[in-house]
């Protein structure tokens, strides 16, 4: 996979110092919401600020948050449990990119759509804590513990591509993503009388998605 990301981004790259000459210069803003469903039953919301180089390149970041929307694992064994509301993990995240543009493939009246490509680092929040239940002999809670981890790879490699559409003020683009997120790598680390999360969670999994965004130009 990376492999032909590189291919991609050699490819923006010729198109960029070839077409930067001739193409009108014009520095600009754009503010972005985006959201994302992924292959590890996830969401992902985000609001980003690219700042536009050129009409090929922009650079920027992005805020947000990812959550799981369904459970995938428990940690619990006899006399205790994870709270119910700590099943599903979540974490927010900053993330910087680059996104690179081709020359318009489509024009008319109102706009233009491009093909564009954005690879970034997701940068997580690196601490975990969750709340743990303690059972008494007939399953009913009768206290709680907490347990946290600040301990593994709390940061990620992304890349989004697909179609940009530009209609001036506005504007939204759609594609797919491509990370390698582990989303239980901080509760992988986490032990609780002598128990490992490890062996509860699956094992790590590429992740896969579709995005969609809408931008506002300034």
């Amino acid at each position: 996979m990376k492999k032909y990301l590189f291919i991609i981004l050699c490819t923006f790259g010729n198109i960029f110092f070839a077409d930067a000459q001739t193409e009108e210069y014009r520095e600009k803003n754009r503010i972005a919401v985006s959201g994302e469903l992924t292959s590890c039953d996830t969401w992902q919301i985000d609001i980003s600020y690219h700042y536009m180089l050129c009409s090929y390149a922009s650079v920027g970041a992005s805020i947000g948050m990812w959550k799981q929307y369904t459970v995938d694992g428990i940690p619990k064994n006899q006399g205790w449990r994870i709270r119910e509301d700590n099943e599903k993990v979540e974490n927010f995240y900053l993330r910087p990119s680059i996104c690179l543009f081709s020359p318009a493939i489509i024009r008319f009246s109102d706009g233009e759509l491009k093909v564009f490509v954005e690879p970034g680092m997701m940068m997580n929040i690196p601490y975990c804590k969750v709340c743990i239940s303690l059972k008494d002999s007939h399953g009913m809670e009768n206290g709680y513990e907490y347990v946290s981890s600040n301990s593994g790879r709390w940061h990620a490699f992304d890349c989004k591509m697909g179609l940009f559409l530009n209609l001036g003020t506005i504007g939204f683009s759609a594609g797919y993503v491509y990370s390698d997120l582990d989303i239980f790598a901080m509760r992988r680390n986490m032990v609780f009388r002598g128990q490992h999360f490890s062996k509860f969670y699956p094992g790590r999994k590429y992740l896969h998605g579709g995005f969609i965004s809408m931008f506002y130009n300034l």
